[in-house]
């Protein structure tokens, strides 16, 4: 079976980071980085915080290119900002298209003095300041359901494959 694996929580919280060392476990794999397909958009750009029509238009992407890759028996780890209402219009067209797949949605969660810690250490034009926070209280106030979330706070950088072995393993995370 195939998996596909969304990986979600504020800027700054670790999904690029687990995300690329989770495609790299597997033998066949994609990784779909939802902010590049985002910033295809060039003429009439803005932020997907800003045009629901440009969100919409990068999830449909995002769940094409998913089709895509799992018709070809790869796994497919998305790295984007993902609330609930956009995981289930996305896996609605996923299981409508696709058969043999599973989808986990994980929300990585830490306390609000690693986030800003986090943000701190990435590089300058990756850092968002300001917006991690914004992004945290929105994934509170969405009350996301708990078996989704998963609490990296203090989990050191070098302990990421406890966090790839728990993602990968636990049924929890099941959409």
């Amino acid at each position: 079976m195939t998996n596909i694996y969304i990986i979600s929580g504020p800027a700054g919280v670790g999904k690029s980071t687990t995300s690329t060392q989770l495609a790299k476990q597997f033998k066949q794999s994609a990784y779909i980085e939802g902010d590049l397909l985002h910033h295809m958009v060039v003429g009439g750009y803005l932020q997907p915080w800003e045009s629901e029509a440009s969100l919409t238009l990068t999830w449909e992407n995002i769940a094409d290119l998913s089709i895509n890759f799992v018709q070809a028996r790869k796994h497919v780890i998305i790295d984007y900002v993902a609330f609930p209402e956009e995981v289930e219009t996305f896996s609605q067209k996923i299981y409508s298209q696709v058969k043999h797949v599973e989808i986990k949605y994980v929300v990585l969660r830490v306390e609000p003095k690693e986030l800003i810690r986090r943000d701190a250490s990435r590089e300058k034009d990756h850092q968002m300041g300001a917006r991690c926070l914004e992004l945290a209280e929105m994934f509170a106030r969405k009350k996301i359901d708990q078996r989704f979330v998963y609490d990296t706070t203090t989990i050191h950088p070098t302990d990421l494959n406890e966090v790839l072995l728990t993602i990968r393993n636990h049924s929890r995370f099941i959409y």
